[in-house]
């Protein structure tokens, strides 16, 4: 008579556990992965866009660039815009449309971080009475226009009074004289001013308008730059630091 022999089985569920188990390691390694490859990513777009500031040598606002230089690198190039104490050091370009530099950096670089660039409407000698710069509101480190939400502050806007804007035909100061919140479809960014009418109307709204306000004798004969950048507070917000350009 033969003896019943017992088969030994694995306990129930060890199998689907180890490969749970080792799939949960899978997704782990992949997020780890993953996040170095975003870390290093971030961390090149930003010494791309701290570049731009480094395609003027020197380090005095008052010192302009070489245009030739800048231009034979990128012909979009048509100026540089200096506020010191609000971080802002950078070429400002200009092409067809508003959209490829929001992407792309002053040398041409593709980077979600883009570059200063003034309206594809507006002249490129910044003449016309309202010319309008963009720039992204990088709030890690305050690059860009990242820092030009500040300006809303009262005591900031006191102590922050003038920046430089150098261009091929110049070099002129930047008389800060309001900060505004507007909106994205807003008239601060008209471009089009037929008659010293409209000018003056344009600066008497801004006056209505201003968080901050600075009076500093404006009349419809002057030229003035509008910043501008993103803002938080409601959908299509922006932040607006206006200069006249003397």
């Amino acid at each position: 008579m033969k003896k019943a022999t017992t088969e030994k089985t694995a306990p129930s569920g060890r199998g689907p556990r180890r490969k749970i188990y080792l799939l949960l390691l899978l997704l782990a390694a992949a997020a780890l992965a993953f996040s170095g490859w975003q870390f290093a990513k971030a961390a090149r777009e930003q010494e791309q866009s701290d570049a731009q500031s480094r395609m003027k040598p020197g380090d005095s606002p008052e010192q302009p660039p070489d245009f030739g230089a800048l231009q034979a690198e990128n012909p979009d190039i048509i100026g540089w815009i200096t506020i010191a104490a609000l971080g802002v050091d950078y070429p400002i370009t200009q092409t067809t449309d508003n959209s490829y530099y929001l992407t792309h950096t002053a040398q041409r670089i593709e980077n979600r971080l883009g570059s200063l660039f003034l309206d594809f409407r507006n002249s490129s000698d910044f003449s016309d009475f309202n010319s309008v710069v963009f720039g992204h509101y990088i709030s890690r480190g305050g690059k860009m226009f990242g820092q030009l939400h500040r300006m809303r502050e009262q005591a900031t806007f006191d102590q922050i009074t003038e920046g430089t804007l150098h261009t091929p035909g110049g070099t002129y100061r930047l008389e800060i004289f309001a900060s505004v919140l507007a909106s994205s479809t807003s008239e601060f960014y008209q471009y089009i001013f037929p008659s010293p009418e409209s000018r003056r109307v344009h600066l008497e709204r801004i006056r209505e308008k201003a968080v901050c306000w600075r009076d500093i004798g404006l009349t419809p004969e002057d030229r003035v730059v509008t910043l501008s950048t993103c803002s938080y507070e409601y959908d299509g917000a922006r932040t607006l630091v206006i200069a006249r350009i003397v």
